[in-house]
Order: structure tokens, then sequence, then C-alpha cells
């Protein structure tokens, strides 16, 4: 029975698209836009894929505003 737990919380978490951070440092919203922590429109994104750092968002596809 524990590993089906194991397996089941393993399976929400690759679920999650937004689980790897509560606050990251770049959001990719939906539009495919790199947003940086404190810029004009970072507050503002709420459906978006976090990344570690602005290269990585770029890598995946996004671009800058």
């Amino acid at each position: 029975m524990k590993i089906f737990y194991i397996i089941l919380f393993s399976l929400l978490l690759i679920s999650c698209d937004n689980f790897q951070s509560l606050d990251p440092n770049v959001k990719k919203s939906n539009t495919g836009i790199c947003h940086k922590k404190g810029t004009q429109y970072y507050k503002q994104t709420k459906n978006y894929i976090s990344f570690d750092s602005i290269k990585d968002c770029l890598k995946s596809g996004g671009r800058l505003p």
C-alpha cells in the first residue's frame, strides 16, 4: 500500500506544471513570453511554466517581452 501512495504522489507531481516553484525566477506565459522576477508583467502572469533562469526559458522556445 505504501508503494501505491508513493506512485500516486509522484504522478501528481509530474502532472502539475507549476509545482517546480511557487515563486519562480522566470515565468513563461501561455503566449511564450519569458517574464523575469521583478519585471513589469511578472506578477500579472498567472498561467505559466516556471524556470530557474531566463536562459532556460528562452531555450524552451520562449521569447523576451
